[in-house]
């Protein structure tokens, strides 16, 4: 897995590399075969204790760049966010990069988790927050002035779609794992603050007074918790043991 991996982050590196010194082709080439290596290696972490189990395949820190690197290769098929996505290899290689330094352990096979909701509640929120921080990255360069279009809050509008789905799909895999549809836990409360966030950034459509600059600065922001959100834990882990 891990080998596979290293390759991958290597090849995204590179890709960066080559869209900076402005050799496009060899870019898209590399972020394909990272995105390959990935692929291969998030199937090899599902095999981890001898039997397949998806959901070693969706932890957040080595599903979630993967998502972003298919969110990268998507863009470059979407007119409004053609000019864009190859800067989103730049959150796609700080992402790889806290992935290697933060590394999460595998999931034992449990009897909460053999379950179809398990493994697409993870999946669905992990690309959702893929979609959300993509979102907020668009609105970054929007902000800047590096694209004219304000494509962010269709990134935005799928990432709340696609996180619904999480919501449902979660409620349904805690009623059959522990009899209830939703937790009062910080994991639970922090989906759910996160869900009302984005209701709310996409209600701001309905108001004359939120200018494109406006959402941008909201999209951001529900980026900055989408990653807080995301990796908390880990940097909290983290202190632990070198404390």
């Amino acid at each position: 897995f891990f080998s596979l991996f290293f390759l991958a982050a290597g090849a995204y590196a590179g890709s960066l590399l080559f869209f900076l010194l402005k050799s496009g082709r060899t870019a898209w080439a590399l972020l394909i075969c990272g995105f390959a290596c990935h692929s291969i290696s998030l199937l090899a972490r599902g095999w981890h204790f001898g039997i397949f189990l998806p959901l070693n395949m969706m932890s957040e820190q080595y599903f979630l760049p993967w998502c972003l690197a298919a969110a990268t290769l998507a863009a470059r098929r979407i007119t409004l966010s053609r000019d864009a996505a190859p800067t989103l290899l730049a959150p796609l290689c700080e992402l790889m990069a806290l992935a290697v330094f933060l590394p999460a352990n595998a999931i034992p096979p449990a009897p909460q988790t053999a379950t179809v909701f398990a493994p697409l509640f993870f999946c669905s929120e992990v690309i959702a927050h893929a979609l959300f921080l993509a979102a907020g990255w668009l609105a970054a360069l929007f902000l800047a002035s590096r694209t004219a279009h304000a494509s962010f809050n269709a990134w935005a509008a799928w990432g709340f779609i696609v996180f619904s789905l999480a919501q449902v799909t979660g409620a349904a895999w805690s009623w059959l794992g522990w009899s209830l549809p939703f937790h009062w836990s910080e994991r639970h409360l922090l989906s759910a603050a996160l869900w009302c966030f984005y209701c709310a950034y996409l209600h701001l459509h309905f108001s004359q007074r939120w200018s494109e600059r406006g959402k941008a600065w909201f999209a951001i922001a529900g980026a900055v918790l989408v990653f807080a959100s995301s990796y908390y834990h880990s940097f909290v882990m983290l202190g632990v043991n070198h404390g």
